[in-house]
């Protein structure tokens, strides 16, 4: 049985260990460990890419196949991003819920934070559920 959400409530939330191969060959030297050192980053910063699909996968875990065919989604990356080694936990809270022809929309405010609280990915998701 399907819960019914309400404004204010939180999906569950998805944790990962950050991880991703150094690529000495990427195009953007952020994702270089030298060069992000030398630019005061904490080490190679984990590609936006691999950020985005952990908040997918949130997102997924709780809508399901409707995910694939009815979401929507804008994020910004923000903050020193990811290194690997970091905690990440993916978070969902429902800011809106809106009728439509095909069902309700629900709209919610998702965020990325490490282990140390510190947001590294912002944004809005949207799913017809």
């Amino acid at each position: 049985m399907a819960t019914i959400l309400k404004i204010g409530d939180e999906i569950p939330a998805l944790t990962k260990n950050a991880y991703a191969p150094i690529e000495e060959d990427a195009r953007n030297p952020i994702h270089k460990d030298d060069y992000a050192r030398e630019h005061g980053m904490r080490g190679a910063l984990v590609p936006g890419s691999t950020l985005l699909s952990y908040v997918l996968e949130m997102l997924y875990n709780h809508f399901g196949e409707k995910w694939l065919c009815r979401g929507r989604i804008n994020v910004s990356f923000i903050g020193g991003g990811a290194v690997n080694g970091d905690v990440l936990t993916a978070h969902g809270s429902v800011k809106a819920i809106e009728a439509e022809d095909s069902g309700g929309r629900i709209t919610l405010d998702v965020w990325m934070a490490n282990q140390n609280g510190e947001k590294v990915v912002v944004g809005e998701a949207s799913c017809i559920a």
